[in-house]
Parts: structure tokens; C-alpha cells; sequence
């Protein structure tokens, strides 16, 4: 039973129905008919050819085994291959074996961290990157990858240290373009979309393949300037654990940290999304061990780092997937590929693979997306599109920072800045906002006072002053003031020394102050940092209820 707790997949296998067979068996053809052409276009793209091949192998019967969910194809994406090629290739100083070691090391830490993570159940940690964060980093990942291979389209090289560097070289050479390389490229970003808008059930990146081989055998294209793959290695990958030096250790754990989040961030998305479709869930603890699993056996492996793939999970349900045979089907036929296919993509034009990588960053945009964050919020928008600014000029690893911390400043802000409200009684008793409640009537006399946010450092000068001038405010003189307290749910030791500050100088004025419905925890923590702050002779101030405190009567000021 403990086996089946921690490899959902075997569970899978015990109930599996013969029912199943046919249609896993089709999904998971057409499924390996797709990832060999994406495949080989993410290692591309991240300078490792054979890579994305083989992060298609035993990773996927990884996650097929520790995954929990039945429908999710995962892989190396587009996300993953471009942290490579940007994050890590420069660390290897253009050498091709230095790059597959830190690749393949970095692999083996994403598997780690996230094996670690769920082990101590730490699925929650998906919540930490924002949508306006994520959906900046997806756009602005869409123009690294396009900065990258439009240059392949085009069938020259430039060089340029961020994608603003390659976009404006590009530009510069726009006068040698190679018309076929060309005409390749736009036809197999063509052919992808125009399958994908309109026949979703004919893998558009295997036609993409096929045609654009053929046309090369056809007309000679490599006479013409038209760059090919070439030869590429057969076989199977050696099974190795890639050793890092301390310093390769240290440059890549930032890296590491931020590919492990989005990796399980979009694994989560992904899973939750196609689970809801066939009404079944997912186990957050469950997919951080599925998907660093996966990460582990691909870094042992030589392939790249492991995420959820949308495009390819609803390319394998498209096609009848029902349970996760489909991937192992799907790694039989990527593995065939390796083995015995190689001599065929000797062909495979690069401006192809271009085609097909630039059709991927085009399936990350939704224009959509930045139009309900300006409808929701104007900050929501800005950051996303700083995050999309600085992953194109600054780099992904800095782009996504500039991010999160504008994220982190304004909830800061939220936190230091809150709403708050001066309550009235209704006729039932309770206590109510009077911007909500017609009926809410102020008490002559007594201000009840709502402040809708943790008390902490930041924000507990902001609550003193606002209560003094609401006080000086009041029309008729304030005797009481009631801290509504329901929505104040942590305090610091700050705070609870500067209540002591705020009671002293109200009661010097004959008011008395007093809190009402807290929450037992924070109550405590009160109680226990008024007594640090000012001893056990101050008095008591924390009521179990609004109307309770607000039947205190009032202090006398001090002689």
C-alpha cells in the first residue's frame, strides 16, 4: 500500500481496464510522432541537439510512475530550453561538452529541490509567483525565443548578449536573408498554426517536419545556402551523474530555484486545468515527487530540465489518452527515433526547427491575458509588463527578479496602506461599515474602528494616526475607541509597543481604548506583548467581543 501511495502510476496499472489499451495506444503514437521534431527543436534551442530527445525518454516513465495525474505529458519545454540557453550557456563559454554537463547538472538540482519540496509538502510554494509575474515571463519568453530563431529563419547568425542585443543585430542584417531558409521557416510556422486553429487532431509540427525535409531532398536546398542538422548521434543516453565543481554549484542554484518554480507552477496549472476536464484531481505534494523525479532522470540522463507541457497534453488527449500508458508508448517511439532514425534527420533543415520554436512562443502569448489584467488592475499590468521588459533587456534570470520584487513592493504597499473604516451600529446590534450599511449609526461618544490588515512595523504608525485623526474628527467628543480586530490576523512586537504608546496618550485624554473580536491567536499575542511593553500593571484592553468593549466605561485623564 506504501508503494502505492508514492507511484500513483503502478496504482494506475492495477485498475487499468483493456478498454484503455487502444486509445493509449493512439494517443501515444501520435503523441512520440510529436515530441521527436519539438524535441529536437528545444535542444536547439538550447545548444544541446540530442538533449531534447532524451529529456523525452525515461522522464516521461518517471513521471508516469510518480505523477498524479493521468493525463499530464510533461518534457522539455519552451520555458525550460530557453532558461538554458540563456542562464546556463553563457556559463560554459561556448563549449558544447561544458554546456551538456551544467544542462544536465542543472537537471539533477531541479529534480532535488523539488523532491525536496515535496517530501516536506511544500506544494504550496506554486502560490509565490504572481499571474502578472508569470504572464510577463511567458510573453517575454516568447520574444527570447523568436529573438533567437528568427536569425535561423532568416539563415544567418548574430551574436548579442540579451534579446534586445539579437533583435536590434538582426535588424542590421535583414539585406542577407537566405530566401529558401526563408520560405522554410514561415511555411513550418504556418503549417503548425493553421493545424492547430483548424484540424487540432493533425500534429502540425510533424507535417511541418516531413514537408520541409522532403522539399529539401526535392530541390536540393542545401545548394542554396539552406542549413541542415546534419548528423546526430544514434543511440541510447549513457546513464551519469554529471559532477560540479563548487562554483558551477553556486552559479546555477539561483537558476535551479527559479527553473524548479516554474517548472512545478506550470506542471500544477496544466494538471489542474485537464484534470477539471475528465473530473478528476491532482495532488500538489504528489506532482513536486513527479515532476522531480522526472528533472532527476533526465539530469542522469543527459536530457534537459522536465516541465508540464499544454501543447503536448492536449495534443495526447486530443488523440483519446486515458491513463498515463500514453507517455510510455509515446518514450517507445522518441526511443526507435534515437535508435534507428537518426541517418533520416540528416536533413532536417535548422530554419525548420526555427519555424517550429517560434510557433511555440507563439502559443505562450495571450494578448487576452494583458487586457483582463488592465481591467482588474492597473499595477497587475505594469508588472507584467516589467517583468516582459526585463526579461528582454535585462535576461530571464533578472527580468523575472525585477518582477517578483515590484510584485513584493506592491503588497507591501497593500499591507502598509490599508482600507480601514469607522463602524456604526445597525439596529440588529451588529457593527457595519455605513459606506455598506445605510442603517449603520455612529455612537456619540465612541469610535469603533476597523483597520483591515496584519499590525506590523510597517503599517502600525499608519494605524496611530489614523485613529488620532479620526478622533480629532469625531463631531462629538471620542471617550471610547473599539478596535474592531476581525481583520487583523498576525501583529508584531512593534505594534504591541506602540499600542502601549497609543493607550497612554488616549487615556491622558480620558479616552480609553479597547479591542473587540480578535482572533484567539492574535489575542494572545497581544495580551503577551503588552505585558513585554509595559508589565502587568497597565490595565487590559483585548475584549472577546466589539460590544463588549464598547461598554467600558471611560477613563479619567491623568492628574
Amino acid at each position: 500500500m506504501s508503494i502505492l501511495r508514492w507511484m500513483p502510476g503502478l496504482a494506475t496499472l492495477r485498475s487499468y481496464e483493456a478498454s484503455f489499451l487502444p486509445r493509449d495506444m493512439a494517443a501515444g503514437l501520435t503523441l512520440g510522432a510529436v515530441m521527436v521534431p519539438v524535441g529536437l527543436a528545444y535542444g536547439e534551442l538550447a545548444g544541446l541537439p540530442m538533449a531534447g530527445l532524451y529529456g523525452s525518454i525515461l522522464p516521461l516513465l518517471a513521471y508516469a510512475l510518480f505523477g498524479s495525474s493521468r493525463h499530464l505529458v510533461v518534457g522539455p519545454d519552451t520555458a525550460m530550453a530557453a532558461i538554458v540557453a540563456v542562464a546556463v550557456a553563457p556559463l560554459a563559454l561556448g563549449d558544447p561538452l561544458r554546456l551538456a554537463l551544467l544542462a544536465t547538472g542543472l537537471g539533477v538540482m531541479v529534480g532535488l529541490i523539488c523532491l525536496l519540496a515535496g517530501l516536506l509538502r511544500l506544494g504550496f510554494v506554486a502560490n509565490f509567483l504572481s499571474k502578472p509575474v508569470i504572464a510577463g515571463f511567458m510573453h517575454g519568453l516568447a520574444l527570447v525565443i523568436v529573438g533567437a530563431q528568427i536569425p535561423k529563419v532568416l539563415g544567418f547568425k548574430v551574436e548579442g548578449e540579451t534579446t534586445f542585443d539579437q533583435l536590434v543585430a538582426t535588424a542590421s542584417r535583414l539585406g542577407d536573408t537566405n530566401l529558401a531558409s526563408l520560405a522554410i521557416g514561415a511555411s513550418c510556422f504556418a503549417v503548425i498554426l493553421i493545424c492547430r486553429r483548424l484540424a487540432p487532431r493533425i500534429p502540425g509540427a510533424v507535417v511541418a517536419l516531413a514537408g520541409s525535409m522532403l522539399a529539401v531532398v526535392l530541390l536540393g536546398l542545401e545548394r542554396h545556402g539552406v542549413t541542415l542538422i546534419g548528423r546526430i548521434p544514434t543511440g541510447l543516453p549513457d546513464l551519469s551523474l554529471p559532477l560540479l565543481s563548487l562554483a558551477d554549484f553556486d552559479a546555477l542554484l539561483p537558476v535551479a530555484l527559479v527553473a524548479a518554480l516554474l517548472s512545478f507552477s506550470d506542471t500544477m496549472i496544466t494538471a489542474r486545468a485537464f484534470g477539471a476536464r475528465h473530473g478528476t484531481r491532482v495532488d500538489a505534494d504528489q506532482e513536486l515527487l513527479g515532476i522531480g523525479t522526472a528533472n532527476l532522470v533526465s539530469g542522469l540522463t543527459q536530457g534537459l530540465p522536465i516541465s508540464a507541457s499544454d501543447t503536448r497534453t492536449a495534443v495526447a488527449d486530443a488523440a483519446g489518452s486515458r491513463t498515463q500508458v500514453t507517455m510510455v508508448v509515446a518514450a517507445a517511439i522518441v526511443a526507435g527515433v534515437t535508435l534507428w532514425m537518426g541517418d533520416l534527420l540528416y536533413y532536417l533543415p535548422t530554419a525548420a526547427l526555427g519555424g517550429i520554436l517560434i510557433a511555440s512562443a507563439w502559443g505562450l502569448c495571450d494578448l487576452g491575458e494583458f487586457s483582463r489584467l488592465w481591467r482588474f488592475r492597473g499595477s497587475d499590468l505594469a508588472a507584467a509588463l516589467l517583468t516582459m521588459t526585463g526579461v528582454v533587456v535585462l535576461g530571464v534570470m533578472d527580468g523575472i527578479l525585477v518582477g517578483v520584487v515590484f510584485s513584493l513592493v506592491l503588497l507591501l504597499r497593500a499591507l502598509a496602506f490599508p482600507a480601514d473604516a469607522a463602524l456604526g451600529r445597525t439596529p440588529d446590534g451588529g457593527w457595519h461599515d455605513p459606506a455598506h450599511r445605510t442603517d449603520a449609526v455612529s455612537v456619540p461618544g465612541l469610535l469603533v474602528y476597523r483597520f483591515s490588515a496584519p499590525l506590523f512595523f510597517a503599517n502600525c504608525e499608519l494605524f496611530r494616526e489614523r485613529i488620532e485623526a479620526r478622533v480629532a474628527a469625531a463631531p462629538h467628543p471620542v471617550r471610547r475607541v473599539v478596535i474592531d480586530g476581525a481583520a487583523i490576523h498576525d501583529v508584531d512586537l512593534m505594534a504591541c509597543d506602540l499600542l502601549v504608546d497609543l493607550e497612554r496618550e488616549l487615556r491622558a485624554k480620558g479616552i480609553t481604548l479597547a479591542f473587540g473580536n480578535l482572533r484567539d491567536r492574535v489575542r494572545r499575542d497581544i495580551e503577551r506583548g503588552l505585558r513585554l511593553a509595559a508589565g502587568d500593571g497597565e490595565g487590559d484592553i483585548v475584549y472577546p467581543t466589539v460590544a463588549a468593549a464598547a461598554c467600558l466605561p471611560p477613563s479619567k485623564p491623568l492628574p
